[in-house]
This record gives C-alpha cells, structure tokens and sequence, in this order.
C-alpha cells in the first residue's frame, strides 16, 4: 500500500501543504486528490473524494473547479509570459478577446511577472526566465480559468531558498486574498519559507501522521517525546524525524506505531470533528 487511510479536508482561505520524507507518499496523496491515478496491473483505490462534502472528484468537477500545477513546468519555450497566459485564455474562456486580455494582465502584475511579460519562456539550452518567473508563469496559466482550488506538485523544486520563499508568499497570497483553496506537496522548505504555512500534513510510509496548523505542529512532536531544539527549522527537523529506512528496521516500525498511536486516538477524532462542522458554499 502507498496510501494508507488518509483523511481529511482543506479549505478556502487556506494554503494546506503536504510534507514528508521522500518515498512517505506525497506525491501519490495529491495525484490521488486530483484523479490522476491510473489504475494499473490490479491497482485499487477505494475511499471518497468530494468538493465541499457534496460534490464528487471526477476529471469534469475537477476540470470545473480545481488546476493542477505539475513539478516540472510544461510550456511552450518560444511563447513570451503575455502569450503564453493569452494562448491559455483562448482555449479555455468565453468571454470577449478585450475582457481575457484584461484579465491575463491583471494575473501577470499579480505574479509579479510584468517586467518579463514580453520575454520568451526559454527552455534548458536557453536559460531565459529565472526558475521562479518560469513557475510563477506556469501558476499563472493554471490562474486564467479562475479556478477555486489549486494544487501543486512541490513548486519549490530546483529553487533557491529565496526564491522558494517568494513562491510560498505567492500561494499564501492567492489564498487569503482571493479565498482559494491552496493544497501542495512540498520537501524541504526553508524556515521563512514555512511562515508562510497555514496548515500542515505530515505523512511518514503512507501515513498520516500529524495535520492541523503548522504553528503548533512542533509543539505535538515534543509531546511525543522528541527531542526538538529550540532554535531549528521545522521542516529540517520534521525530514529527520519522520525518515523511514527500507527495508524498515525495529526502530523504524516502532516509531511508526508511535506516530499511528498518536494520531489514531488523539488527533483523528479531533479532525473528523472539525470536519463536521465546516460549511462551505458552492464552489
């Protein structure tokens, strides 16, 4: 089993990360979340996925509500950032030429992109747009359908720390400003980068091991009796604590019990809770 049980909910206003070691199943969760599995040589998946408790996952209500920003950015090298947004806007959008234009000019100062707004893309053999201008590019074609939620494949990859920290401001922006539901897988991000964490969800071989707001996820830890410095960036300490060797040793699985224990009869509970009494309007 790659994902084992997973539960729980995201919501607008929000920006929701996923973070384990590598190999705890973070990737699987969100392409799980966003039905892009195929199910393969006997795969199975069972469990329910809906939009605002109503609503089921398929590829058309996710295609109506929900974008999905992929790793490794997929865009046509020759088309500067306007085209790029405008190409999108054609395809997917109804509305009047003069209206979508308006709107892919709006989304490029919002990312921050209007001094590149007329440079080419590039591609690996002609470095053109930073690495952060090519993902915020790649988020703001996702950002032209309007969609309600977002999802991202760590967006952070092959970043530097700064510039990590600038998309994480973005994403933290697009969900308190304008109320969208922000879930992403993510590594290891810096420490100014996780400020800018709203809510967290902590996996380790499959399992969810902690989710709740990422300020007090350090403090859960220490009750378990790990040993957390005080002055440390939480997501160095959250790779070395939910690090799982394979094959897994005894200490391995005695940690995993531990962690399942916790989370089992103290936490679950708690989200199914606060779950229940979240109501959300139509999407």
């Amino acid at each position: 089993m790659i994902v084992k049980d997973a539960t729980g909910y995201a919501c607008p206003g929000i920006a929701t990360y996923i973070m384990g070691a590598s190999g705890a199943g973070k990737t699987s969760l969100l392409n799980i979340l966003s039905d892009r599995v195929v199910m393969i040589n006997k795969a199975k998946l069972s469990g329910t996925i809906v939009f605002n408790d109503t609503i089921p996952l398929n590829q058309d209500t996710f295609a109506r509500y929900a974008a999905y920003v992929m790793q490794d950015d997929v865009l046509f090298s020759h088309f500067t950032v306007v085209e790029a947004l405008t190409f999108t806007a054609r395809l997917k959008l109804t509305t009047p030429e003069k209206e979508q234009d308006d709107d892919v000019i709006r989304i490029i100062r919002e990312l921050g992109l209007y001094h590149v707004k007329d440079s080419q893309i590039g591609d690996i053999r002609r470095k053109i747009l930073s690495g952060g201008e090519r993902k915020r590019t790649s988020i703001g074609v996702e950002l032209v359908s309007d969609p309600s939620l977002i999802m991202l494949d760590e967006p952070t990859s092959g970043l530097d720390s700064f510039k990590a920290r600038s998309i994480c401001k973005l994403l933290n922006d697009l969900a308190r400003r304008k109320g969208r539901t922000i879930v992403s897988t993510i590594h290891q991000p810096s420490s100014e980068a996780f400020f800018y964490f709203d809510r967290l969800y902590l996996m380790a071989d499959g399992f969810t091991v902690f989710q709740g707001d990422a300020a007090e996820s350090m403090d859960w830890f220490r009750a378990l009796k790990f040993n957390v410095p005080k002055m440390c960036n939480p997501a160095d300490f959250f790779m070395k604590a939910l690090s799982i060797k394979y094959p897994k040793q005894k200490d391995d699985t005695d940690k995993l019990d531990m962690l399942n224990r916790a989370y089992k009869f103290q936490l679950a509970s708690r989200i199914n809770a606060e779950d229940a009494l979240i109501k959300l309007p139509e999407p």
